[in-house]
């Protein structure tokens, strides 16, 4: 599990969790930021409690999705601006992109961070819902493709995973993954398509090999097997891995989002199991009481 953490400072509750055993990493987000050095003071102490090495992830996409509210990451231009300067000059879109993740990254590996959960390889699609909308870079997935790349490479070049999503693309979405269960009613050639920014990334184009894809909780109706992505054996196993030769590490969206069907804090241990089984390696899991369900059905089955 990668988990939430409740506010400013470990728990007790959290702090005993983590010693008797110990998460492959947290996740922040803006309850747990206050300043620069309480952050970095954050991730130490979760590195300590935890007596080992801790992944320490974060959203810092720009635009609206952002959490420290100090540069250089207050005040980032959306992904859809790139896009667009991107039609005007393809060149200069992407150099603009690359150095901006770059700078992002350089900032993020300095207050202890390992992974951004960025790019968003999305393709954007007017008839989706808004919860994307100017994340997406553009509407056409080669240009999603390019500056997913570009963005990648720069955090890659300053010591930060990039972590792509919403595979195999939450654009055309109908509902908001947070509060409902989305659907996406087009033929498996369109999903397709539109999720060639993750092949190309996954491929490895411009020295660039993506490691970390996070799951979309999408019910896709080409699929036939009635589950969102992140619970599906057809997207994780034969989509994913094979199609697109994915060797790398599958975190899922945060299961305690109700696309997820985590929403009541019981459920989650059976949802974290379904995500398993369906081929996910990493299980998000932020919201303090989804952990506490977590933590109290991983301790009893140790």
């Amino acid at each position: 599990m990668v988990v939430g953490l409740a506010g400013l400072e470990l728990t007790a509750r959290e702090r005993a969790w983590f010693t008797a055993r110990p998460p492959l990493g947290v996740m922040l987000f803006a309850r747990n930021i206050r300043s620069p050095e309480q952050v970095r003071w954050l991730l130490a102490d979760a590195r300590e409690a935890a007596g080992r090495e801790l992944w320490a992830a974060i959203d810092e996409e720009g635009g609206r999705v952002s959490r420290m509210p100090w540069p250089p990451f207050a005040g980032r231009k959306p992904a859809a601006e790139y896009g667009a300067w991107f039609r005007r000059d393809p060149e200069q879109a992407t150099q603009a992109v690359w150095r901006d993740s770059r700078e992002v990254g350089q900032a993020l590996a300095e207050l202890g961070f390992t992974h951004n959960c960025a790019p968003v390889l999305d393709v954007f699609h007017p008839g989706g819902h808004a919860v994307i909308g100017e994340r997406a870079w553009a509407d056409d997935p080669a240009v999603v493709a390019g500056l997913g790349l570009a963005c990648a490479r720069g955090q890659a070049e300053a010591g930060i995973a990039a972590v792509g999503k919403h595979f195999p693309g939450h654009g055309r979405a109908d509902a908001d993954s947070h509060r409902a269960v989305p659907a996406v009613d087009a033929p498996l050639e369109t999903v397709l398509a539109e999720a060639e920014p993750f092949r190309r990334l996954i491929a490895g184009e411009s020295g660039v090999r993506l490691a970390h894809v996070m799951t979309a909780h999408v019910r896709y109706a080409c699929s036939n097997d009635g589950e969102v992505a992140t619970m599906s054996r057809f997207w994780l196993g034969e989509v994913l891995r094979k199609r697109f030769g994915f060797a790398g590490t599958v975190w899922s969206d945060d299961l305690c989002m109700a696309g997820a069907g985590g929403s009541a804090p019981a459920g989650i241990p059976e949802v974290a199991a379904k995500a398993v089984a369906a081929g996910c390696d990493v299980l998000l899991v932020c919201e303090p009481a989804g952990v506490e369900a977590a933590y109290r059905a991983w301790l009893e089955a140790a």
